[in-house]
């Protein structure tokens, strides 16, 4: 039997559905976007970078363990090092 491609869903970055294939790109919309908020006094504290955004401590992203779709165990040493 095939094993079907899946771009699986890894989680939840401030409320939004992350999938593998697009993590990179919300972090970085993430980054790029926290000094405005700082300049309108909307975030508190300083702005984070990509790697402090990522970290599950935070509360920016919900990590699942497995896909909810194809049942992959993420790996999440990998996923974190493409970012």
């Amino acid at each position: 039997m095939e094993k079907k491609s899946c771009d699986c869903f890894i989680g939840y970055l401030s409320g939004e559905e992350v999938n593998k294939s697009n993590i990179s790109y919300q972090v970085e919309s993430i980054e790029k976007i926290q000094p405005t908020f700082k300049a309108y006094g909307i975030l508190k504290g300083e702005p984070l970078n990509k790697k402090q955004i990522v970290d599950n401590r935070r509360g920016y992203l919900r990590r699942f363990a497995f896909c909810p779709h194809c049942g992959e165990k993420l790996n999440w040493k990998s996923i974190l090092e493409n970012i």
